[in-house]
């Protein structure tokens, strides 16, 4: 009776800490500061650091590359950005506020995601194959054109709501942009 006593209290015990919201500091952390993982999105900086990943030099033995060094970077920024998506869904907010950051960080991350799995990864491969640039700058230029505006404008609000929250929970935050 004793061990069936101490299961059932471990069990509610679990079940309150489960339910209970993340701390202001780690909700922001995860909601806001998190962005960082996709701060380069943009097709100037992640394009050209998926070109400079292609880059060999003859004289540089160590500087030979496998042929897809673009493309794992790829891989490892789709990871990174469904791991960010799991883990700010899963955290339990009753803030209201809290909740809609939590829903436009989330938007962010979900615009994004489709673009790496879709153009960066057709831009990684044409980069690891030394396509001609003028390939490469069609993939560039529609992303710039169909999903930067987009997600400029996520990371906007997240960035707002973010301060917000922030100033409502006396963090010590210094925005730098």
């Amino acid at each position: 009776m004793k061990q069936f006593r101490f299961f059932i209290f471990a069990l509610t015990t679990l079940f309150f800490v489960a339910c209970q919201s993340a701390s202001p500091d780690k909700f922001f952390g995860l909601v806001v500061l998190n962005t960082n993982l996709i701060a380069d999105f943009d097709p100037a900086t992640f394009g050209k650091r998926l070109e400079q990943e292609t880059v060999e030099f003859p004289d540089v033995p160590a500087s030979k590359k496998n042929g897809d060094e673009a493309q794992q970077i790829v891989a490892m920024k789709i990871l990174s950005v469904e791991k960010a998506i799991k883990d700010i869904q899963a955290l339990n907010v009753s803030d209201e506020d809290a909740k809609v950051l939590r829903e436009q960080s989330v938007k962010l991350f979900e615009a994004v995601l489709p673009v790496y799995k879709n153009e960066y990864t057709a831009y990684a491969k044409l980069c690891d194959t030394k396509a001609p640039d003028e390939e490469k700058q069609v993939v560039l230029q529609k992303i710039e054109k169909d999903y930067a505006p987009n997600v400029d404008q996520l990371f906007e609000g997240v960035y707002t709501l973010g301060k917000q929250f922030a100033e409502k929970h006396n963090l010590n935050v210094k925005w730098g942009y």
